[in-house]
């Protein structure tokens, strides 16, 4: 036993020594690709900067001659010395940190174009003592500050090709390490593997022959059979081992588990990524020139490199997204409307998608406008499940009226005796249903009334009213409700207001729906007030009593669908605010709710004036 002991102690150590050693090799592989990732930072990235910091300083040095032509004289020397310093800066960083062929050279050029040439025409320009004529300065420029600073200005793109060029290629040979050493490490685990194997097997044959065995079980075990025991009635050493490798063999069959679990997890969340597209993204600067597209307004727009320093109105051929950027950088406010508006139809792939534009101003720290970024969600699939709705909604209405109509009119025959008369509480019964039926019917009827209100079915039928007559329309239908409650109806007089162009059917219908709430949630002595006003461009109509009032937490959906507020007098299904709102938005016009609780509600909504009134 001690020497079965000892043989398995040293194939174990071997095992481990084996598995050291291919755990140093991947560290030694993992420190040499962590090098030449440092090697493409330190050799280049410096580079690249300072070409990049060369270039800009170069422009803004451009643009102080612009300024000194333009009058700017004091502007035009700050602007210069600034820049100028800041490209000594870069160019020292540049000309210490040559590290491509070819890279001396055009610092070389850079120094002499620059110091020589370039240098001295500024000075002369701005700070000879001689004056130029306007004329002379302006041909001066062009002649040969222009030029110089074109040359200058490629010559630094030369540098920063360059340096992208040589990232590029040391980022390709880091990954081809990277794989070589996957290989590589793949090759040392097998290899590993099959020297493991050898020992086992000799291992098998010096054992005592129970183990022959318990070697086979264990191939099977290798194998990935992992639903077996290994049964052997023994109290040694090879019985313990026994009992290790069903421990073992319940462990695998977790870990498996786990593993397996994992990896579902991992395919999951792979295809999500893959499945997801980025919204398409238009940046541009404080002029409105576009400076960059993401892939996504790419499959819109065209490509990237087309577009920059172009005007975003002659690159997204969009009215509504030029607006929306010039708003954004011009007036300095976000443009993120959440109505139909907003909604933009493209042609993508043969089919058509919706998005929803939001333009935003960019600011740096100390507010300065730096450009706007116009973002479009794609919300196509909201769109259709809008739409889908819509129709589910309208064509279950459409479906139930048959039906509930019948049940009405057979609760009427029972009513009113057709079918024999009923007792007192057969009577409630029924009375209770024709309740609960004229209810659903109503509800119906405004589903139906808002899907086509939407679906532009039943347009309004516009024509020229007085306010003071919808006013005293509704006033005179409501008033029988009111005094049956004791309520109070106060109306302004509305006369001398322009007509509204709408229809009256539907604006009376949003009239006696806003007064039916007031009267159902104010109580008895209460005040309800009616009243009209006029802008140049509508006339507010508003209704306000002295009801219960609505928590501040239920305003923002109260024009929602079925929306209702707990502990309020039910009385309706939560569609009237809704259909309100869809024949009051039909008409150009908003509605909008004020309240506080116990104190009351006033709702207030407009309808633009006809034209000519």
């Amino acid at each position: 036993m001690k020497n079965l002991r000892l043989q398995l102690l040293i194939s174990h150590l071997l095992l481990v020594l084996m598995m050291g050693v291919v755990m140093v090799g991947g560290i030694a592989s993992v420190l040499h690709l962590g090098h030449s990732i440092d090697r493409i930072m330190k050799d280049n990235y410096k580079s690249v900067i300072a070409a990049q910091n060369m270039k800009e300083a170069l422009e803004r040095q451009d643009s102080a001659a612009t300024f000194f032509l333009a009058g700017q004289v004091d502007r035009a020397r700050a602007q210069d010395t600034k820049n100028s310093a800041l490209f000594d800066s870069a160019f020292q960083v540049e000309a210490n940190n040559i590290t491509e062929n070819g890279e001396y050279d055009a610092v070389q050029d850079i120094n002499h174009l620059y110091y020589s040439h370039y240098r001295r025409s500024i000075n002369r320009l701005m700070n000879d003592n001689k004056q130029m004529s306007p004329a002379a300065a302006r041909a001066f420029y062009f002649a040969t500050l222009e030029p110089t600073f074109e040359r200058l200005k490629n010559r630094a793109q030369d540098v920063l090709v360059m340096n992208q060029s040589a990232i590029e290629k040391r980022d390709s040979t880091a990954k081809n390490e990277a794989r070589t050493t996957a290989i590589l490490g793949i090759i040392v685990s097998i290899a590993s593997f099959i020297l493991a194997l050898g020992f086992a097997l000799r291992m098998i044959r010096t054992a005592m022959a129970p183990l022959l065995t318990l070697a086979r079980q264990a191939e099977e075990i290798g194998a990935g059979h992992l639903n077996q025991r290994i049964e052997l009635n023994r109290n040694d050493e090879i019985g313990a081992l026994a009992t290790s490798f069903n421990g073992m063999i319940e462990n695998l069959r977790q870990a498996r588990k786990l593993a397996i679990d994992r990896l579902h997890r991992a395919e999951r969340m792979s295809d999500a990524a893959v499945d997801s597209l980025y919204d398409p993204v238009v940046i541009t600067d404080a002029n409105g020139l576009v400076v960059h597209l993401n892939r996504a307004a790419e499959g819109l727009f065209g490509a990237a490199h087309s577009a920059v320093g172009i005007r975003v109105d002659r690159v997204v051929r969009e009215e509504r997204i030029a607006s929306a950027v010039n708003q954004a950088i011009h007036k300095e406010q976000t443009s993120a409307d959440e109505g139909e508006a907003a909604f933009l139809p493209f042609e993508v792939g043969g089919s058509q998608r919706i998005y929803r534009l939001r333009a935003t101003p960019m600011l740096d720290d100390e507010g300065t406008l730096l450009g706007a970024v116009a973002v479009l969600e794609d919300v196509t699939h909201l769109c259709e499940l809008d739409r889908l709705k819509t129709e589910f909604v309208s064509v279950a209405s459409h479906e139930l009226r048959t039906p509930v109509t019948s049940l009405l009119l057979s609760v009427q025959l029972m009513q009113e005796g057709a079918v024999g008369e009923l007792t007192e509480d057969q009577r409630e019964v029924v009375n209770a249903q024709r309740e609960d039926l004229d209810r659903l019917e109503r509800m119906m009827r405004d589903l139906l009334d808002i899907t086509r209100l939407e679906a532009g079915v039943v347009p309004p039928r516009f024509e020229m009213i007085s306010p003071g007559e919808l006013l005293k329309s509704a006033m005179q239908s409501i008033k029988p409700q009111a005094e049956s409650k004791h309520i109070k109806l106060l109306c302004c007089d509305a006369h001398d207001l322009p007509c509204i162009r709408a229809d009256r059917g539907q604006i009376l219908r949003v009239l006696l729906n806003l007064l039916n709430n007031a009267v159902r949630h104010t109580p008895a002595g209460g005040e309800i007030r009616m009243s009209a006003s006029s802008t140049p461009a509508c006339v507010e109509f508003e209704v306000a009593d002295t009801g219960t009032g609505i928590p501040e937490d239920y305003l923002p959906r109260i024009f929602d669908r079925f929306v209702q507020v707990p502990g309020a007098t039910r009385g309706g299904a939560g569609l009237g605010l809704s259909l309100a709102q869809t024949i009051v938005h039909a008409h150009g016009g908003v509605i909008s709710a004020q309240s506080e609780l116990d104190k009351g509600s006033a709702f207030i909504f407009s309808i633009p004036v006809g034209e000519g009134a």
